[in-house]
């Protein structure tokens, strides 16, 4: 743990960030990257947040001491910067920041007075946090995250247009009386509410119009696919900020989507060899990356209850053999092999057993596995 030295809490006191949270009632838990509390009866705010990505969350208690879902947004803070917002009881949340100058002005001429009442920033968790996040940037954000700017444990739904009126005329027209509709017809249509969706990139099995034998490849061989997912990123380095992300919103956010699709993006790095000699420096990143996020987890996480399949042995092993079977550098076969005794050290997996499911996948013309 790194503690925080006099020097680095001078630093930060000068240098750093405020967020300060007007009217959080009593008991909300909020939350920053790796650590979070419920709030006391005066609490303001959190202070000395380093310059950089962070993750906000917090979650409205009710009068029975029960949590609601969890509700973030990650923001870039930068040095000196004083970022305002106020609780909105009514819908349980904080309005927008406060970007009036005049009134930013206020609260950071009574900075001093309001440093009392905010907690300090948690900087032995700091380290970890950026070990999670450093490839994220502000174009991964800005590509990826939901319109609304919130990441939400729960789905957020929307109220169809049609109405119990109109869902009356369709019974009429049915010749069924309305005092027989079932209690679904009368309940409004709901659906998923757009602005919150996360923009992930979308990972399909084969490439649209591939034939038979390009989707045996692409389901042998997952190359075809890796580089349909590296031109809409843009670059490795962002499908590697787009799997912190996702781990992210599912470790902290609690975001369920978000868990799929970072297997899915380890699925498709890990099961590609064709690849590793001409992505070399993505594929050493990606063992870094993994290291991490893998301290943060349970051993069993990724076991399958119903068939004791674990996700994650499966697919480490298929990365280990083709970084073997690759021509990539004996440095990263190094650093793969150092990486695969540390995971059997910590926990227990034997990477030298074959997997089940590792026979070639063979297509028919139809595409019918």
């Amino acid at each position: 743990m790194a503690e925080m030295n006099q020097a680095t809490a001078q630093h930060l006191f000068e240098a750093g960030a405020v967020l300060i949270l007007l009217d959080v009632p009593y008991g909300t838990e909020i939350g920053i990257n790796m650590n979070s509390w419920q709030a006391a009866e005066n609490f303001k705010g959190i202070k000395m947040i380093p310059p950089g990505l962070h993750f906000i969350y917090f979650s409205s208690c009710s009068s029975e001491g029960q949590l609601a879902s969890r509700t973030g947004f990650f923001r870039y803070f930068r040095e000196r910067e004083v970022v305002v917002r106020k609780w909105n009881s009514f819908v349980e949340t904080f309005d927008p920041e406060i970007t009036d100058e005049e009134e930013l002005n206020r609260f950071i001429q009574n900075k001093k007075e309001l440093d009392r009442y905010c907690g300090a920033f948690p900087y032995d968790s700091y380290k970890k946090w950026v070990s999670l996040s450093r490839h994220i940037t502000t174009e991964t954000t800005g590509r990826v995250l939901p319109t609304c700017g919130y990441i939400m444990s729960a789905t957020a739904l929307l109220s169809e247009c049609s109405n119990t009126a109109s869902r009356a005329s369709q019974s009429k027209s049915a010749s069924v009386p309305l005092n027989k509709m079932t209690a679904d017809n009368l309940m409004p249509e709901m659906k998923e509410n757009l602005d919150t969706v996360i923009n992930y990139t979308s990972i399909d099995r084969f490439i649209e119009g591939s034939d038979s034998a390009m989707i045996t490849k692409c389901a042998t061989d997952s190359e075809l696919i890796l580089n349909s997912v590296l031109e809409r990123c843009g670059s490795w380095q962002n499908v590697l900020a787009e799997l912190q992300l996702s781990f992210l919103c599912f470790l902290i956010g609690q975001h369920f989507d978000s868990f799929d699709q970072w297997k899915k993006l380890v699925a498709l790095l890990c099961g590609n060899q064709s690849s590793i000699y001409k992505y070399e420096d993505l594929y050493t990143e990606l063992i870094s990356v993994l290291h991490f996020q893998l301290k943060e987890l349970p051993e069993d996480f990724f076991v399958d209850i119903v068939s004791s399949n674990n996700f994650l042995t499966t697919t480490l092993h298929n990365l280990f053999a083709n970084i073997s079977e690759s021509t990539a550098s004996a440095g990263l076969k190094s650093r793969a092999q150092k990486f695969s005794d540390h995971l059997t050290k910590h926990f227990g997996w034997d990477f030298d057993l074959e997997p089940e499911d590792c026979e070639p996948v063979v297509v028919d013309e139809f595409g019918n596995y």
